[in-house]
């Protein structure tokens, strides 16, 4: 297995988006279909946070995952609208400009081991994960193709992801999970029709 398919899942949680966005988003799975909220709690959205690559601030508060799932909510709907090219809603771009607002860049010039380099520093009075997100979907929107844009083939499958692959062929949310039990189920289907007939 490579790497890349290893990395999918951490602890259970799906890192498999292609954009720390994207990956909020999939922090809502619909499993035999009841949905789950993977960061409905300080400690899941701790969990989250460090798998994601962010920097601990300590444990949660409540507010921060409140923070964290109203961007979530706000931002579901705008992955199929910029599939579609459609452009950001007011709404959507209003929800992350509110949590952007509490978010400083700090710039420092710096020649540490090399030459000179200009290091970015994010400071923010809002939760890091509601913070890391909105600069994340900030970013990503000012240069994305919307055909890269893709639900998970699985029909039975609620991840979405962002095709980063050099030929855009992608369509498994991750190989290691709907993409093996795809492969499965059509070896089973052409065995079942060589040995029926």
């Amino acid at each position: 297995m490579a790497t890349a398919e290893l990395s999918d899942f951490r602890d259970g949680l799906p890192f498999l988006g292609g954009a720390l966005w994207i990956d909020l988003l999939n922090t809502t799975p619909v499993i035999d279909g009841q949905p789950l909220d993977l960061i409905g709690g300080t400690e899941a959205l701790a969990l989250w946070s460090h798998h994601a690559g962010l920097a601990p601030a300590g444990a949660p508060a409540a507010q921060e995952v409140a923070e964290a799932q109203t961007l979530r909510a706000a931002l579901r709907p705008v992955f199929d609208d910029l599939a579609l090219g459609h452009p950001v809603s007011g709404a959507a771009r209003e929800a992350v400009n509110a949590v952007l607002r509490h978010v400083t860049v700090t710039r420092q010039l710096t020649e540490e081991d090399g030459p000179p380099r200009l290091i970015e520093q994010e400071i923010c009075s809002t939760g890091p994960a509601a913070a890391a997100a909105a600069l994340d979907f900030a970013r990503f929107v000012a240069d994305f193709e919307p055909a890269r844009l893709r639900h998970c083939s699985n029909p039975a499958c609620t991840m979405v992801f962002y095709d980063r692959g050099k030929n855009n062929r992608r369509r498994w949310c991750s190989m290691q999970a709907c993409g093996n039990r795809s492969k499965v189920a059509s070896y089973r289907e052409r065995k079942a029709a060589r040995d029926g007939g």
